[in-house]
């Protein structure tokens, strides 16, 4: 009898699965059929995930960190890796033996990604062993606290600490202050961003060279943004970027609702704000937004604090200070069409050009969130490496 209810229960699991993951990734995608495996797989752990953390069992982050690599792997010949401290901030610093003969290198600080919660340098050691190698140039990675446990803007603090402590004692890695870049993927880049931002209104001498860009989440006003377009077909799902902004901005996902409500656009509507969301920046073939009229942050919150969290520029660096905006560096910005935060990226490269800032925003219409990652083994994202490889070449 126990098993005739197994196999029930057995069967009511297959169909349930069968009908949660029949969506994939639409035509024009490339690696369609990878995709689709990799999606369905993500889509299954966060449903199990989002059971057993109602249940009290374990959390969906607890499930996603033990599903990375947290041991650093045996590194090409030729490259010094070392673990260390910045300032108390954990690091792990990437040393061509070619850079140690030569006069002063560039650098680059680079901050992985994981939506704030989850993500490790072990996880992108083959993207920065590889930049160091190519380059031939000092990395250093990036070990920021993560969310929930450390909410914002504990991480952001730790990536500002460590650049700063970079740029101050770049000469024991034998590296050129003035030539020292920041990078980042996804929310990585999203606090290169922010580092790059703080320093721009600091005034920090010497300046960082540039920022590069790799899918990034650049506002929290209206994080459903593109992700109501390709949310389904994405590694990540609208509700997945909702949660992990809960948890980032506030330690628990008690906010969540909040953001899949979408509330600030109507609270905003016929600001600036709204203006550096315009639809027509992403698609050109749509009516521009009238210009809106300028706010004070806090008199348009006027008391919402969760308006006010989004706000900061030091969550959502696409709505800082035209004066602030103007200071940063020459930019790199990776779009990828079917992105859950595409519209993010093509919004941060309009606003950093009126601005007057020199950006290189590359969108490939066929790309995915974190294709860049997959260049060992997919034709497009050795191509995609390739241009980042090229950028840093001519401008670090």
């Amino acid at each position: 009898m126990v098993w005739v209810e197994v196999a029930m229960a057995m069967s009511v699991l297959g169909v349930l699965a069968y009908l949660r993951y029949t969506p994939v990734p639409p035509e024009g995608v490339s690696e369609r059929e990878k995709r689709k495996v990799a999606i369905r797989m993500l889509k299954l752990v966060l449903d199990v995930g989002s059971v057993l953390e109602f249940l009290g069992v374990t959390t969906i982050i607890n499930i996603l960190r033990r599903l990375e690599p947290t041991t650093v792997p045996d590194m090409p010949l030729g490259l010094k890796v070392t673990e260390t401290t910045f300032d108390g901030v954990k690091v792990t610093v990437l040393e061509p033996q070619s850079a140690q003969k030569q006069t002063a290198v560039a650098g680059l600080v680079y901050i992985h990604g994981g939506a704030f919660c989850f993500g490790t340098t072990a996880a992108c050691l083959h993207v920065i062993s590889h930049l160091a190698l190519e380059l031939g140039i000092v990395v250093i990675s990036v070990d920021y606290r993560l969310a929930p446990e450390h909410k914002f803007p504990a991480g952001l603090n730790d990536c500002v600490t460590a650049t700063k402590y970079f740029l101050r004692h770049a000469q024991r890695y034998n590296t050129d202050p003035s030539r020292i870049g920041i990078a980042g993927h996804s929310a990585g880049a999203s606090l290169a961003a922010v580092v790059a931002l703080k320093l721009a209104e600091e005034e920090q001498n010497p300046p960082l060279k540039l920022q590069v860009l790799l899918s990034p989440t650049t506002q929290a006003v209206m994080l459903t943004a593109s992700a109501y377009k390709y949310g389904p077909c994405d590694s990540q799902s609208v509700w997945a970027v909702a949660y992990f902004a809960s948890l980032y901005l506030y330690g628990d996902r008690s906010k969540v609702d909040l953001v899949l409500a979408n509330p600030y656009p109507a609270k905003l509507q016929g600001t600036h704000y709204m203006n550096f969301l315009d639809p027509s920046l992403v698609d050109p073939a749509l009516p521009p937004l009238p210009p809106g009229r300028h706010v004070k942050r806090e008199d348009v919150a006027a008391g919402d604090n969760d308006l006010e969290v989004a706000l900061n520029p030091h969550v959502s660096p696409l709505l800082a200070e035209e004066g602030d905006i103007r200071g940063l560096p020459p930019t790199f910005i990776m779009a990828m069409e079917f992105d859950a935060v595409r519209d993010h990226a093509i919004f941060y490269a309009k606003r950093l050009e009126r601005a007057g800032v020199k950006v290189k925003m590359l969108h490939y219409k066929t790309g995915y969130h974190g294709q860049l990652y997959h260049f060992k083994w997919s034709e497009s994202g050795r191509g995609m490496m390739e241009d980042v490889l090229s950028y840093l070449k001519e401008n670090l």
